[in-house]
């Protein structure tokens, strides 16, 4: 994998308990407590982009707290969906459909 070709997208960036400081990227509005590997894996899958999985990894910033793990995003196939975006753009489309995920997943429990 060349990383220049991939976007980084870790867990922590849309973990709305850590602060901007400890590695949360999105706004706390649109961001989920304690987001899991396989629900960003999910929310990207839905967004219909290619991507890779390294589950096992820890975040430099909080290299001392349990594995986040992070998903590699292929920019080409960003471009390719969404036309021009960048980094920040595709932060918000994926804390959003995070939270879509989350709150699916709550209605289900209920009923």
């Amino acid at each position: 994998m060349d990383r220049r070709d991939y976007w980084i997208i870790w867990t922590v960036y849309f973990d709305s308990s850590k602060s901007r400081g400890f590695g949360r990227k999105v706004p706390s509005n649109v961001a989920i407590k304690s987001p899991t590997i396989d629900e960003l894996v999910k929310a990207i899958s839905n967004l219909g982009l290619e991507f890779e999985v390294y589950g096992d990894k820890k975040h430099p910033g909080n290299w001392f707290e349990g594995p986040y793990g992070y998903v590699a995003v292929k920019k080409e196939s960003a471009i390719r969906r969404f036309g021009s975006i960048n980094k920040r753009r595709l932060l918000m489309l994926i804390a959003r459909e995070l939270v879509r995920i989350r709150q699916s997943t709550a209605q289900a429990r209920s009923s």
